[in-house]
């Protein structure tokens, strides 16, 4: 007997802790689209988590103490879960219009970060003081029998709930987002908090006691599980919210468009801010003026081995791949399921057989091929609205000089001289190609467009229409470098955007 209810007490921690972390994991991918989905952002709210758990394990052990029976811990341990459970469901339905609120009037992403981790904050703490609660209830039904103590009824529930966490963290994005998907996920977690909740309640009833069983308290806590499910699914059921095409490390966004009579479509990761890639169906090219400039410098080079870092919707290598089937290309995006969304919902056609796509960090790969040579390279990798900054190192970009004599660069800035993001990274290029280091922007003529946010492409050959970065107006050659000691880029992340 003793071990049956301690296989259930090990099994509502677990859940718990599944749930409690998978839960922030569905927070962070949805709160992306509003706020991106960077490392300080993600920072903060897994901070705001650890101190809702930190909260809920000194309330719990405060709870305890008052506590002197083995079903009043345990009743009190489900009426927290049951909490837990209702607190996130309202959270989610919650979570959406305060972050266009806090989008909308606030300009830190951070602060809103904070917002999302403390709104979710709520139900991680009442699902965290249900463990001092359940150890309680362990230690006062077992007392003094078989050498069961406090000490290691409350090292055994911590460990196991840490592995529930372990387990939501990881399963999360590597399973559960991609192959069932952002909704269904989350129905997952509150079912799984509203279970734990269930066998608590429901060991509570069944545990020989001889303190009388009051109805209220045990049916308020189903009541209040079930509330939690039916609040969720509604919510599902109602919310019409494109949460995108989930991968392992994105949330990719499909729209159908028309362009100049044609018909077209788009793919992002920023719905409303940015667009990745722009295709043409019957043309079969890109329609950005920034991959039109690529496509007319490769033309103008004309190479046999080119590199792509940053996939997006592969809109200019598969142009280029289309048009010139005897040149080989290769395309580096982190996102492993990029292509399987691409052939279905972009392209809705095989990605050209000339490209090779590689699934992996694309300065990692590159730095364990050093001696691999392209004769032609496209940085092209972005998180939202910025570029991936470990691309844009000083240490980064004079690698890449090894491995490709004529690079191009995508980015998106101001074309003046007082916005630190920008010319952070027209320093670390003019550092690293000095001379031959050239700038191309769409619309510099005058100051409100200099004050523009806008794709800026950057080359070390005079690419079409290009400058000399040292001799535009808007260059600040004073601005500090980024290295890979000193990650400049953070500095300017979220105020430059």
């Amino acid at each position: 007997m003793q071990k049956k209810v301690l296989g259930v007490c090990l099994a509502i921690a677990l859940l718990e802790g599944f749930a409690g972390l998978g839960i922030e994991i569905y927070a962070i991918r949805i709160s992306a689209t509003y706020i991106g989905s960077s490392i300080s952002i993600t920072g903060v709210i897994l901070a705001m988590v650890l101190i809702a758990i930190a909260v809920g394990y000194w309330y719990g052990g405060r709870l305890s103490q008052d506590i002197h029976t083995p079903r009043q811990a345990l009743l009190k341990a489900g009426h927290v879960l049951s909490l837990s459970a209702i607190s996130h469901a309202v959270a989610c339905i919650v979570q959406l219009p305060l972050l266009a609120f806090m989008t909308a009037s606030i300009d830190s992403p951070i602060i809103a970060a904070i917002g999302v981790g403390l709104l979710f904050g709520v139900g991680l703490a009442f699902g965290s003081t249900a463990i001092p609660l359940i150890t309680q209830f362990l230690s006062l039904k077992y007392e003094n029998h078989d050498g069961v103590d406090a000490g290691k009824n409350a090292g055994m529930m911590v460990a196991i709930t840490t592995v529930g966490s372990v387990l939501g963290s990881t399963l999360t994005p590597i399973l559960l987002l991609p192959y069932i998907g952002l909704m269904s996920s989350l129905a997952l977690f509150i079912a799984a908090l509203a279970i734990s909740a269930y066998l608590c309640t429901r060991l509570a009833v069944q545990v020989a006691s001889d303190e009388p069983l009051s109805l209220s308290t045990h049916r308020s806590n189903y009541s209040l599980a079930l509330a939690a499910v039916v609040v969720t699914l509604t919510f599902i059921f109602v919310n019409k919210v494109d949460t995108g095409y989930q991968t392992a490390t994105n949330a990719w966004f499909i729209k159908q468009t028309v362009i100049d009579k044609q018909l077209a479509v788009t793919i992002t990761d920023k719905p409303g801010q940015t667009t990745s890639s722009c295709w043409l169906y019957l043309a079969k090219k890109n329609c950005h003026w920034y991959g039109k400039i690529t496509v007319e410098s490769i033309d103008d080079i004309k190479p046999e081995t080119l590199v792509f870092l940053g996939g997006a919707g592969m809109g200019t290598p598969s142009e280029v791949a289309h048009h010139n089937p005897e040149m080989a290309l290769t395309v580096i995006d982190i996102d492993k399921g990029l292509p399987d969304i691409v052939e279905a919902h972009f392209l809705k056609a095989p990605i050209a057989p000339n490209i090779e796509f590689i699934g992996d960090d694309a300065r990692g790969y590159l730095t364990r091929h050093r001696d691999a040579s392209y004769d032609f390279m496209l940085i092209d990798a972005f998180q939202g609205r910025h570029v991936a900054g470990n691309l844009y190192t000083i240490e980064a970009l004079r690698q890449f000089q090894n491995n490709s004599s004529y690079i191009m660069a995508n980015m998106i800035g101001k074309a003046n001289a007082e916005h630190g993001y920008s010319q952070t990274l027209f320093n670390n290029w003019h550092e690293v190609f000095g001379d031959d280091a050239y700038i191309l922007t769409k619309t510099t003529s005058n100051q409100s467009n200099r004050e523009a946010i806008q794709n800026i492409m950057l080359c070390n050959f005079q690419c079409p229409g290009s400058v000399k970065l040292a001799q535009v107006a808007f260059f600040n050659p004073s601005q500090a470098l980024h290295t890979d000691d000193v990650p400049r880029l953070d500095r300017y992340y979220y105020r430059a955007m």
